[in-house]
């Protein structure tokens, strides 16, 4: 998802001291480096990407950038960082960092593409860090650098039989001018002792006991909690409500209707707005509403069902792989077999809902949001709430698993609408219910198989037709030539979107 950080020519390095000794090391990426790596369509200013920093007793603090579902990125990340700098895994403290894509580029969780992306560039941060302790190291001995080696968070010099911790020298290294990350010359991975390592996760211990780590435990001092109630049928619009009789119940706070999307998958709806998110989700079994509908009231799983069928008689809109002589091999069959097989739109249902917490206060918004995709929120944010990008800060509690829930944004969009409307911090949550009935489904999906045997009972053709939606799109063409000898055999794959599904579809 996050496209690869590089550390190129025009990109840098820079320290800052630390009060009390020792030094935070940046990465800077000049304007025409952020916007080669797709940042931007103008040049931002100069943003600091700290990463480590070290304090005057070795301890280095990694901050770990992409968001954390359960997948070990809070860990992985950091790793890679630490291996380069040579330190000790137990001196080692991670932070989540907040949303910047000014000091930490792509900030993003989906396709398994954090290690790829961020392989070399963050190695590349750590071997800058230890570079830098080297060479304050060698002026301080009067020795060439080249002769200091390390061991876990130590330099040494044999020559003279000097060796310090990383401490002695953070404050000193603080005034060396940073390398160019491109002639660092990093480690062997013969001699890795952290990557490739069995590490537990930072988070383990808080997780097991109970401590406050997820979305839906953050508090702020005065925080109301919230229910937003969608219509039943996807995509409608809240018309009128009971809103004064909701309002009057105990506990409530706020009642109101938001009576359009504000983009970002958001929906119309009722918001319910309480002293607790019980008695706002008790409230709102006392919630009527009228809605209009919309043209997804005439949508129905037999309707699919009944189309898909009829879209299976029909040629294929896209052909993903074909080999051999299809019509020939079904014509010379001992026997052709079909079967139609068929799943329903599936929600993700990963163990925590969805939920959001925000406060908007002097025409800022700030945001602790579970999303796999907080880069791609802020500017539907901002339009929503008629504020500037600049003005909305995002922080990213852990979160509960995803299987790509999170990868869309229209809880955070909701959550943000509500907080500037009450004026107050206000958390957002999905019941179970909620989220199984309005979930960015899996698209629904239809094959109609077809098979053809010899006389001994060996396939000699088969083909799938695959009905599903829109927005799924043909698949993929499978990889790799049929087997050698292997008889020919027709569209394995062919996608026939049906028509333009009306629920919310997602990934996998």
């Amino acid at each position: 998802m996050s496209p690869a950080m590089t550390l190129g020519r025009r990109s840098f390095l820079r320290v800052t001291a630390l009060a009390g000794g020792g030094f935070v090391l940046a990465s800077y990426l000049d304007p025409l480096e952020l916007l080669a790596q797709g940042q931007g369509n103008a040049a931002p200013p100069l943003h600091p990407n700290a990463f480590v920093s070290i304090d005057g007793n070795g301890i280095a603090t990694i901050v770990a950038k992409n968001p954390e579902i359960g997948q070990g990125v809070k860990v992985m990340l950091p790793m890679l960082i630490a291996e380069e700098l040579d330190i000790e895994w137990k001196d080692v403290r991670i932070e989540q960092g907040d949303l910047d894509s000014a000091k930490y580029g792509g900030q993003s969780a989906g396709g398994s593409f954090a290690t790829p992306s961020n392989w070399e560039p963050m190695r590349r941060i750590g071997g800058a860090a230890r570079h830098m302790l080297i060479a304050a190291a060698a002026q301080a001995w009067n020795v060439p650098a080249g002769e200091i080696t390390t061991t876990p968070g130590r330099l040494v010099h044999a020559g003279s039989n000097k060796s310090a911790g990383y401490g002695e020298f953070a404050a000193a290294a603080a005034k060396i001018a940073p390398p160019d990350p491109a002639t660092l010359t990093l480690k062997d991975p013969k001699t890795y002792r952290i990557i490739g390592k069995p590490i537990p996760g930072v988070d383990n211990h808080k997780i097991v006991t109970g401590q406050p780590l997820f979305g839906s435990d953050i508090k702020l001092p005065g925080m109301l909690y919230a229910v937003y109630q969608r219509s039943p049928v996807i995509g409608g619009k809240a018309i009128s409500a009971n809103l004064d009789a909701i309002k009057a119940l105990p506990g409530i706070r706020h009642a109101f209707i938001v009576p359009e999307s504000n983009g970002g998958g958001s929906m119309s709806g009722v918001a319910i707005v309480a002293d607790s998110w019980w008695l706002a989700d008790t409230a709102r079994k006392k919630l009527v509403v009228k809605w209009d509908d919309g043209v997804a009231a005439n949508d129905s799983s037999a309707g699919f069902a009944k189309r898909a069928m009829e879209l299976s008689k029909e040629a294929p809109h896209a052909t993903a792989r074909k080999d051999g002589d299809p019509a020939a091999a079904f014509a010379q069959a001992a026997k052709v077999v079909e079967a139609a097989y068929d799943y329903p739109f599936l929600a993700h249902a990963p163990m925590e809902p969805p939920n959001a917490t925000a406060i908007f206060k002097d025409g800022k918004l700030e945001m602790w949001a579970g999303t796999q995709q907080p880069g791609g929120v802020v500017a539907t944010i901002a339009r929503a709430l008629a504020i500037t990008p600049a003005d909305v800060t995002v922080h990213l509690p852990r979160m509960g698993g995803s299987f790509g829930r999170r990868l869309y944004n229209d809880y955070v969009v909701e959550t943000a609408v509500i907080a500037k409307t009450v004026g107050a911090p206000v958390q957002l949550r999905w019941s179970r219910e909620d989220e199984m009935q309005q979930e960015v489904f899996r698209p629904a999906g239809y094959h109609f198989l077809k098979a053809g045997v010899d006389a001994s009972g060996s396939v000699v053709a088969w083909q799938n037709h695959f009905v599903s939606f829109s927005v799924a799109g043909p698949p993929a063409a499978p990889g790799g030539p049929p087997a050698p000898g292997a008889a020919p055999t027709p569209v394995p794959q062919a996608g026939t979107p049906t028509q333009p599904g009306t629920a919310p579809q997602g990934g996998p």
